[in-house]
């Protein structure tokens, strides 16, 4: 029963380390300094806590290891989604669409997105490319109505630093 305890607490610690420290990793890239030192303290407290255990019963609980790479694993799924929860990071879109370019503006226009188009050149000739600003949370409703469209669209996208005016699909206005 005891094995049983320590094995689940290994597991559990362990989820909530690695969760730690992908929310401390989401903190340093959006420049949280004091906020990623906060989280990286108790991530490693926890983590000496979790190993020491797991290295002090090597010999007769083979589960604990098995638990702290269940723990890794789950806690990496877990502190992605927590990172995509606190997330309110803002990205760039570029949609280029050989074929339905025009049809995907209207759909995205008419779903109550901002578009911003120019025209391009690229390895075939002529394109037209679509410039999307969302909250990064919208990018799969985005990408669905685009691939439900043209599967073969060519979409890149990158986080903004700054920004200032202009239309944001899911920013209310101030």
């Amino acid at each position: 029963m005891q094995m049983l305890f320590w094995s689940l607490a290994i597991f559990l610690g362990r989820i909530v380390d690695v969760s730690l420290g992908t929310i401390r990793i989401n903190f340093i890239v959006r420049r949280k300094k004091i906020f990623a030192a906060l989280v990286g303290f108790f991530e490693v407290t926890i983590f000496v806590a979790v190993i020491a255990r797991v290295i002090q019963d090597l010999s007769n609980n083979i589960y604990g290891v098995f638990a702290y790479g269940a723990g890794f694993a789950v806690g990496t799924l877990v502190g992605i989604t927590i990172s995509d929860k606190l997330s309110k990071d803002l990205i760039s879109i570029n949609i280029i669409s050989v074929k339905k370019a025009d049809e995907i503006e209207k759909c995205l226009r008419q779903k109550g997105f901002g578009a911003t188009c120019y025209n391009g050149f690229g390895k075939n000739g002529n394109v037209k490319i679509i410039n999307i600003i969302c909250k990064h949370d919208h990018f799969q409703k985005l990408n669905k109505i685009i691939f439900d469209i043209d599967p073969e669209t060519f979409i890149t996208s990158h986080t903004l630093e700054n920004r200032r005016g202009g239309f944001v699909y899911g920013l209310k206005k101030k």
